[in-house]
């Protein structure tokens, strides 16, 4: 019964002593806090055993009681002091055996040491002298009655203290677990790089029948570079031993855009450094080493990178990836087999040119199917002749008539391309290889297939061993660049072994209302209008197919041209959705919600860049403004955060915690003594 009767004393005891540590907080009561972090092994009692003031020395004592009297008025100083018998004392000399190194400070103004800031959350809890009051409470359970009030008293400090201890330790469980919900988040990685985000977001409206591949010079699962390659690159493995990236002539993009998920080799001069209207944007994949610290000048696998800037470089984060390439090829593998499969409007062997030195395809007079586009096929020993091989005809208007050359490698391991290939445009002027930034005269795709392979794909190499203009689709190939490449390269692997200049196609996939010569019908649904327009009896087989196609896109063989164009519906941003982001971002700075402001980022980030692929300058200036204020209300105005920034909030609120732990603690001690 009396055992009972202690223990509700102490749960009475226990709550007084929260509300006075609660008080005394809040007055800020004027002990200095001094913490030692050095603990001692475990006594064989069980007993936490360390280094503290000598007992022996009656002038720290004095010091002692005189800092103690300061707190007189408290309701749990004055329960102390009814204690003074000789029992009493002996038992807090025990007690004294068995502190911890957190004493209130000499009047000589001692300070908390660093080490014991530095201590754990666990170290700190086992340490803490209340963690052995219950003990040191049984080995006097048999003190006699006259004493029973000290020893109610010093149990119910253990009790409270014990319970002030579980409080700290779940208050420090939520920090810790709040600090990784914010992480997770964040739109930055560890390091402070930039998330990548999606291919789409950059290119949302793309209408093109190579996909997202046609904005890239280069789209290889690896691509190796000997030679100066002028152009982005979007590639699963970067062998990259020269410097490469679209160069600036009249700087006409907005944007030059690279994604390279894995590195086996990069060079510093690798990129081409922004001018006043374009921006860069470099994606590198999950497992790439990125160092940011320096901001004009990133290190990416050990190596300096001379031409960009901390801000242009991204990577992919939380297991999202740029571009997916196993999903991409198989979107082009299928074109691939598709294009092989179409009906031509015209077909050439090597013989069907009467003169081998002034070979020319002309296009002028075929009729573009209902995509616009015009398929033409060529026999294996078209480009294997040495002479050049003339193109005529092509548009050099942004919507022309894309032209599409099947050449067929006929089941040789190994095909090599010894034409040079020469434009005419239908204006009559004339293209040869070069730098540019002026990709709207690039109407001409070159799609090489195997005719003896059942899925059409051909997997040997490709040798151009002769000047070469027009982008090429060889997904489940190998492109070996012997001579100048203009145009998109796609393939299983690029090797580049001379200068190749990023030249992008445009494939217009709606026919000019010019192209029906005054028809009168040129809305009208009517199949039978390509009969009454063409009256060759080829073209109805080609262009029937093409209007049946709609709804039914797994036939390959007529066409199908709705599977070859890549569409994906994205927000669409306007003026009223960036002032909605304004409102919102005032909410989050009044709630104080910082993971918020960091979701926002992201959303106003997407806006941005569906703001410039639209060429809206205004909303992109509005857009970032917006963008400027959230980073102000995340205290990164100057850009986004380097390594450590974003939990640096956190790091104070656990260095707070812990300190008010060791207050708490100082002043159990303190109350002990007495």
């Amino acid at each position: 019964m009396e055992m009972k009767r202690t223990h509700f004393k102490m749960y009475k005891a226990g709550r007084k002593w929260v509300f006075a540590c609660a008080t005394i907080l809040a007055l800020g009561a004027g002990a200095t806090v001094t913490a030692q972090a050095d603990t001692q092994p475990a006594a064989a009692d069980g007993s936490s055993k360390v280094v503290g003031e000598s007992n022996g020395d009656p002038a720290g004592d004095k010091d002692q009681s005189s800092q103690d009297q300061s707190k007189a008025g408290s309701e749990l100083a004055d329960n102390q002091q009814k204690s003074d018998s000789d029992k009493g004392t002996d038992r807090e000399k025990t007690s004294n055996s068995d502190q911890d190194k957190v004493n209130v400070s000499k009047q000589d103004g001692s300070q908390v040491t660093n080490n014991q800031m530095k201590k754990s959350r666990a170290s700190l809890l086992k340490s803490a002298p209340v963690a052995k009051a219950p003990t040191n409470q049984s080995t006097t359970t048999t003190a006699p009655t006259t004493n029973s009030t000290s020893t109610q008293t010093a149990a119910a400090k253990a009790a409270a203290a014990a319970k002030a201890r579980a409080a700290l330790t779940k208050a420090l469980a939520k920090i810790a677990n709040q600090t990784t919900v914010t992480t997770a988040l964040t739109p930055t990685g560890a390091e402070g790089i930039q998330a990548g985000g999606s291919v789409y977001d950059d290119y949302p409206d793309l209408n093109n029948i190579l996909g997202v591949s046609s904005q890239f010079h280069i789209f290889a699962r690896e691509a190796e570079l000997n030679t100066h390659t002028n152009g982005n690159v979007a590639v699963q493995n970067l062998i990259g031993n020269v410097n490469f990236g679209t160069n600036i002539i009249e700087e006409l993009l907005d944007k030059d855009i690279s994604y390279i998920q894995n590195i086996t080799n990069i060079a510093g001069s690798s990129f081409v450094s922004a001018g006043d209207t374009r921006v860069n944007k470099v994606i590198f994949g999950q497992g790439v080493e990125i160092d940011v610290s320096n901001p004009n000048r990133p290190m990416v696998n050990g190596t300096y990178i001379d031409h960009l800037l901390a801000s242009e470089v991204y990577q992919d984060q939380m297991g999202q990836t740029y571009i997916d390439f196993d999903e991409e090829f198989a979107k082009l593998k299928q074109v691939n087999e598709s294009l092989a499969n179409r009906k031509s409007s015209a077909s050439y062997t090597s013989s069907d040119f009467a003169d081998q030195n002034n070979r020319v395809i002309d296009v002028s007079d075929l009729k573009p199917d209902a995509d616009n586009r015009i398929v033409i096929n060529l026999s294996p020993d078209v480009l294997a002749g040495n002479t050049p091989l003339t193109i005529k005809g092509l548009s050099p208007e942004d919507t022309g008539t894309t032209i599409i050359i099947n050449v067929d490698t006929g089941g040789a391991e190994d095909y090599t391309v010894n034409s040079q290939i020469k434009i005419q445009y239908s204006d009559g002027s004339d293209r040869d290889n070069q730098e540019t930034e002026h990709f709207g005269d690039n109407h001409l795709l070159w799609n090489f297939y195997d005719s003896t392979a059942s899925d059409k794909q051909f997997t040997g190499d490709i040798n151009i061993n002769a000047p070469f203009q027009g982008s090429i689709l060889a997904p489940s190939a190998t492109v070996i660049a012997n001579q100048n490449i203009d145009g998109n390269i796609i393939a299983d692997k690029v090797i580049v072994k001379a200068e190749t200049h990023r030249w992008d196609l445009q494939d217009n996939s709606e026919e000019d209302e010019d192209t029906d010569e005054g028809d009168g019908n040129i809305d009208g649904p009517d199949p039978e209008i390509p009969g009454i327009e063409v009256p060759d009896t080829e073209t109805p087989d080609v262009e029937k197919p093409d209007v049946e196609t709609p709804g039914e896109p797994g036939e390959e063989a007529n066409g199908g041209d709705e599977d070859l164009s890549y569409e994906h519906e994205h927000p669409e941003y306007t003026e009223d959705m960036a002032e909605e982001f304004e409102d919102d971002l005032i909410d989050f700075e009044q709630e104080g919600n910082t993971a918020a402001e960091e979701a926002l980022l992201n959303r106003v980030d997407a806006a941005i860049a569906k703001a410039r692929a639209e060429g809206n300058t205004a909303l992109v200036a509005q857009l970032e403004s917006v963008r400027q204020q959230i980073l102000a209300a995340l205290g990164l105005a100057d850009g986004l955060p380097q390594t450590g920034e974003v939990k640096g909030n956190w790091a104070q609120v656990l260095g707070l915690a812990l300190a008010t732990s060791l207050l708490g603690t100082a002043v159990v001690r303190r109350k002990r003594r007495n």
